[in-house]
């Protein structure tokens, strides 16, 4: 089976993934290196409202002022 992750990026539009049902975490490419693609690992977290589930990765910045830009390539 599958689920349907929400995953929420500052400053961008929601993207929705489909990942195996026993899958925790996400990894979310945000920069392009020599060594290849790095990435956030996200944590999935469960939410129930009205009988349904519902799952979310979300990104939140240090509260120390880091700096997203540099790293999300987001378009409209």
């Amino acid at each position: 089976m599958s689920k349907v992750v929400v995953v929420l990026l500052p400053g961008g539009t929601p993207q929705y993934l489909t990942v195996n049902d026993n899958d925790t975490t996400i990894t979310w490419a945000v920069n392009q290196t020599q060594e290849g693609l790095s990435g956030l690992t996200l944590p999935i977290e469960t939410y129930f409202c009205e009988g349904e589930e519902l799952h979310f990765a979300r990104y939140e910045p240090a509260l120390n002022g880091a700096m997203v830009e540099p790293y999300f390539h987001l378009s409209a």
